[in-house]
């Protein structure tokens, strides 16, 4: 089956000696029911899914619903250019709004949905703002795609109130970095240095960091979130954990430029998922935080992969403060890190140059009086 193929809703796919069969199944009230079907490219699976669906509920698709409903503007967004034309890991995502859409407001019609119904569904993920916040992403920007097609006359995502992800954006402090790569599992640990060595994304990291995209040093990364063209100059560090990784995989036997090069415990490729969970995993047996957000104490660092990337904008920020003339200023931070605004380089620029600017003001303040011969000393144990 082609990697990009997304299957129906109801539709099954088997596999028995190499050989692809597809299936229309429904469970209702405990029975099964369920239908063979051609293959979704051929020309007879629509007829044939058709059928199938007006068996079971006595309609095909489309034909019982509003032509301006949710399900119908759920449908028509999937087939558009805009969503086929989403990078893989943005349709993923987009999927799972459809899917939230569907599942809240599926029998509705686009234009009954009103802001207090979009809060209501937030408010109701707002135990994860970042899951939050980008379902409502993505929900807004398919309120917004069907808004010149007649759907609704206003986006009803806008104006709602959105709950800050705490600590999403807080560089580590290093005493956290130390217990992280000195006591953490080592497939953890490689993808952690990556991170900070090249300050890019999670899924770039873990997804994108092939050998395809690798020439004399550099990483060539068309980021995930963006889309923007960056080249990353791979630092010493990060070149030795490439080839422990190009070594396992010639043990292996494994020959695929393609294939992203950081593995997990096994061998093999990480998934988001995956690294998600064993990233959460091992914060937590290193106690670098709680096993539920609501243990942590008030005011404590809260970490997070994405703060790696932050903790390298902010090492690039304080050494390019020194001289921002010889170092490029803000120029430097935006351009490495593949920002499009420069607004959170000029965040970063900016918060360096006061840190510095301070440091060199301390030294301009004169000896006021004798200083004590007590200051320094310490009582003996």
């Amino acid at each position: 089956m082609a990697a990009e193929l997304r299957l129906e809703k109801y539709v099954q796919r088997k596999v028995r000696a190499g050989r692809e069969f597809f299936y229309f199944r429904v469970v209702r009230n405990g029975k099964e029911e369920r239908a063979p079907l051609p293959h979704p490219f051929s020309a007879e699976y629509r007829a044939a899914y058709d059928d199938a669906h007006r068996k079971v509920f006595g309609a095909a698709p489309g034909e019982a619903e509003s032509p301006t409903g949710i399900a119908a503007m759920i449908r028509q967004h999937r087939d558009s250019e805009r969503y086929k034309t989403l990078p893989r890991q943005s349709k993923a995502m987009r999927d799972l709004a459809l899917a939230l859409m569907e599942a809240r407001w599926g029998s509705f019609e686009a234009g009954a949905i009103r802001p207090i119904h979009v809060q209501a569904l937030y408010d109701s993920l707002a135990d994860r703002p970042a899951t939050a916040n980008r379902r409502l992403d993505d929900i807004s920007a398919v309120f917004a795609w069907s808004k010149p097609r007649g759907f609704v006359d206003a986006n009803p995502c806008s104006g709602i109130d959105r709950v800050q992800s705490e600590g999403a954006y807080e560089p580590w402090p290093e005493d956290a970095l130390q217990t992280l790569i000195g006591k953490g599992k080592r497939e953890i640990v490689k993808v952690a240095l990556v991170a900070i060595y090249t300050g890019q994304r999670r899924g770039d990291v873990v997804l994108r960091l092939s050998d395809s995209r690798i020439d004399g040093g550099t990483w060539y990364l068309q980021q995930g979130k963006t889309r923007s063209a960056t080249p990353i100059p791979l630092h010493p560090v990060v070149l030795s954990i490439l080839d422990m990784e190009r070594a396992g995989r010639r043990k292996a036997g494994v020959v695929d430029p393609r294939r992203p090069l950081l593995t997990n415990s096994r061998g093999r490729p990480w998934t988001s998922s995956g690294f998600g969970a064993s990233w959460r995993t091992e914060l937590i047996r290193l106690k670098l935080r709680p096993d539920r957000k609501d243990k942590y104490e008030e005011g404590a660092f809260a970490p997070t992969f994405h703060g790696l990337r932050h903790t390298n904008a902010t090492q690039i920020a304080n050494a390019v403060a020194r001289n921002p003339e010889v170092f490029g200023g803000i120029q430097r931070v935006k351009s490495m890190l593949g920002h499009l605004s420069e607004k959170m380089a000029k965040h970063y620029a900016r918060r360096a140059e006061v840190e510095h600017m301070n440091a060199e003001t301390l030294l301009l303040i004169p000896e006021i009086g004798s200083t004590p011969a007590w200051i320094g000393e310490q009582d003996e144990a």
